[in-house]
């Protein structure tokens, strides 16, 4: 990243490592979750990597299609069951080769000019038979720069996936949502319904509406394989995706998404832990308020204590000044001198 900055933007990665250590070091000082500070620690260490692009879904949706049509060439395996059970990550490489560099990650890399300048995770579906799916694929998604939602045209928008975009709204990580399998529709109206259908739930679900493409990935990967291809690529409305992806990820932009994400994080984590210390505040509060509460009660039982001690001590004078008297008495009626 440092050979594209500017003098300024250098100065902007530094302010922002910096506020980022201090959150670190301030977190340390409460219970943190250790899965928490990895996250952060990551997202710091992300400042100095390439642009992170994750493609998040359900299994079938395409995921591993869009990626191919988005390179142009078939790097990775598709299929109709959950052909993607690791995370995978795509780099540049002058050979297509494999590596298994973690137990839940594998690193492909590919000869594709546009993983020069960014990088590639290609996650298990959200509703895959293994549940530790969803927990790989939340791993990348605070470190991601920007996340490809794909729906499925024929079961856009299923429970599991408002329930998985509902989970990763908080890390403020840029959320574009690719429509794929558009070719599967009968006509443009249909998809024009599911495209409306999306956006209504993903502006209820995220407050705002995020950037939707309807596109056919299958339709514009035999495209560019084709060389004849051409009325394949417009049917598959492909390239409209791309003009928004190159658009996004010009220089500039890609600068400013790599910036904010790291803040996004941050702010999620300061949000988390700041209610955690307010509602021990509150609990504080009302601890106190029951401390006072139970120290008027003893003050009060103070007063009666001594107001009822000094009516007895009234009683044991009289007692004794009635057993003075009575002394007095027997002295004088039985003795003389």
């Amino acid at each position: 990243l440092r050979r594209i900055l500017t003098n300024q933007q250098e100065e902007l990665l530094a302010e922002e490592r910096h506020w980022l250590s201090d959150l670190q070091v301030a977190l340390a000082r409460f219970d943190v979750a250790p899965d928490d500070q990895v996250i952060l620690d990551r997202s710091i260490s992300q400042l100095d990597e390439l642009f992170l692009l994750v493609v998040v879904g359900e299994f079938n949706a395409g995921k591993s299609a869009f990626i191919n049509a988005l390179l142009g060439q078939l790097v990775l395996e598709e299929g109709v069951t959950p052909t993607t059970r690791r995370s995978q990550l795509l780099k540049y490489g002058p050979t297509a080769e494999r590596t298994v560099t973690e137990a839940s990650l594998d690193v492909i890399t590919a000869p594709v000019d546009l993983l020069h300048e960014i990088n590639i995770v290609d996650t298990p579906g959200t509703n895959a038979i293994q549940r530790q799916h969803e927990a790989i694929t939340q791993e990348f998604v605070p470190r991601s720069d920007m996340v490809l939602f794909v729906t499925s045209a024929d079961r856009p928008f299923t429970e599991s996936e408002r329930a998985f975009l509902q989970r990763i709204r908080d890390w403020g990580t840029k959320v574009i949502v690719i429509v794929n399998k558009i070719d599967l529709l009968e006509t443009p109206e249909d998809a024009a319904h599911i495209e409306a259908f999306i956006a209504e739930n993903a502006r209820t679900l995220l407050g705002f509406t995020p950037e939707i493409f309807p596109v056919s990935a299958r339709q514009a990967l035999r495209a560019k394989v084709d060389s004849d291809g051409n009325d394949l690529l417009a049917a598959s409305r492909f390239e409209a995706l791309e003009r928004y992806i190159v658009a996004t990820l010009d220089e500039k932009e890609r600068i400013r998404l790599k910036l904010l994400n790291p803040l996004g994080v941050g702010m999620h984590l300061a949000d988390k832990y700041r209610e955690m210390v307010q509602e021990r505040l509150d609990l504080l509060k009302d601890d106190f308020a029951t401390i006072e509460d139970i120290e008027g009660q003893l003050a009060v039982y103070k007063e009666d204590l001594t107001r009822d001690f000094n009516y007895r001590l009234a009683d044991v004078e009289n007692v004794l000044h009635e057993f003075e008297s009575r002394g007095m008495e027997f002295f004088d009626e039985t003795m003389r001198l």
